[in-house]
């Protein structure tokens, strides 16, 4: 078999000329198609002329039919010859344009797939290359050929029709507290329960529990607890008691929190980022507490050449569509406020969460104060002042005047059906 034949065994004609005779007959059908494939995604140069011309007359707003396709290609005598099998073809039907064009896509990620092995068997036999950030680069290059040519359209919208479309709820984790996609960084002074209060934050929410009112129920979240500092028999000690308040309580099962104590990583390394990838893609969590961010990498992310990969890496497992919760060392003292609360390192750390809040001792031994190093992108409903519980096993709200979630309901707009 020579390279043409084997080349032309890479692709589906019919498929491509059925996905272009049904957009021909059908504008329902152009955006349905567009939702699949793009102009690079035909194999045929003719077929791709034609794709790219129907696009052209939608973007300007130009009725589509096979005549004023004909005027865009212009002189193109081969894409004009193709548009006249196409407008013979009258098999294809609109409604089924979603099958055509996967099959073109597929085809075509093929032979993507094919080219870009190719370069990885060259990469991989070249003794020049660094063993160690391959498979981390190869990842990266097939998620590129995944997602080559999402869409060939302009993406954006005007302002007249983002404000005519309907309002969008948010997609709440915790209602008023957390979003999906959010990223919260925790700082304070070293034993004043920032990793407890996180675990809480998760431990309660896996149990169908609003973290600051067990009188609010939630919908049960799935949640992966990634420690780098503690080890398992830390985590099952400090642990016990919130898991017992929620199996009590609750309507979901904190039983079902996954734990992973991986202690000091690099996410830098593909070895340590793929192994936290693979407990995600497994558990599908909606939060994710992992840290401390300093456990994380191997240096002091003092500057934001160190600071900013290991973010982007951390933004990995954002996209997953999960909330992040961390926590991070504080700054040293800092003037006549006492310690500074802001993250210890690069300043990309300050501007990178959503929400960033310090835990500060507040008086008696039990007692802190949350102070916002940031501003909040969103307005949230996480208290200013905690105290431990009765029963010594939550932190609760605290307003200073003998008030605590434990007394009245901290914030009753925060449930949802569970």
């Amino acid at each position: 078999m020579n390279d043409h034949e084997q080349d032309e065994r890479l692709c589906d004609i019919p498929s491509e000329i059925a996905t272009l005779s049904a957009c021909l007959q059908s504008s329902s059908a152009r955006k349905e198609a567009k939702r699949h494939i793009t102009a690079d995604d035909f194999h045929i140069p003719n077929h791709a002329a034609i794709w790219s011309a129907m696009s052209h007359l939608d973007r300007d707003k130009q009725p589509v039919d096979p005549m004023s396709v004909r005027l865009v290609l212009g002189s193109d005598a081969y894409a004009i010859q193709a548009l006249v099998q196409i407008m013979t073809n009258q098999i294809a039907v609109p409604d089924n344009v979603a099958v055509y064009a996967n099959n073109v896509r597929g085809w075509a990620t093929r032979r993507r797939l094919i080219v870009m092995a190719a370069k990885v068997a060259q990469s991989a036999r070249n003794p020049d290359v660094d063993a160690s950030g391959l498979s981390s680069a190869v990842a990266a290059q097939f998620a590129a050929v995944r997602d080559a040519g999402d869409n060939e359209d302009i993406q954006s919208i005007t302002l007249a029709e983002l404000l005519a479309s309907p309002d969008d709820e948010p997609d709440w984790v915790i209602p008023q507290l957390l979003e999906r996609r959010d990223r919260l960084i925790l700082t304070g002074g070293e034993g004043l329960g920032k990793s407890f209060l996180l675990r809480q934050v998760a431990i309660m929410a896996a149990s169908g529990l609003d973290p600051f009112d067990p009188l609010v129920k939630i919908r049960p979240a799935k949640v992966l607890i990634v420690d780098c500092e503690n080890s398992l028999r830390q985590v099952k000690r400090k642990s016990r008691a919130v898991v017992r308040f929620g199996e009590h309580h609750g309507t979901g099962n904190p039983g079902h929190v996954n734990l992973l104590c991986t202690g000091r990583i690099d996410l830098l390394r593909d070895k340590d980022l793929s192994t936290i990838h693979r407990e995600i893609d497994a558990i599908q969590p909606d939060i994710i507490v992992i840290g401390p961010i300093y456990a994380m990498s191997p240096k002091a992310l003092m500057t934001d050449d160190d600071a900013v990969p290991v973010l982007a890496a951390l933004d990995t497992m954002r996209e997953t569509g999960a909330a992040l919760l961390m926590e991070a060392h504080a700054g040293h003292a800092s003037g006549a406020d006492g310690r500074n609360f802001r993250p210890r390192g690069s300043a990309s750390l300050m501007g990178w969460p959503e929400f960033g809040y310090g835990m500060k001792p507040a008086g008696a031994s039990g007692y802190a104060d949350l102070v916002p190093w940031r501003g909040d992108r969103d307005a949230r409903s996480w208290p200013t002042a905690l105290r431990h519980s009765n029963d010594g096993i939550r932190w609760v709200p605290h307003d200073g005047r003998g008030y605590t979630a434990e007394s009245a309901s901290w914030s009753p707009t925060r449930g949802m059906s569970a």
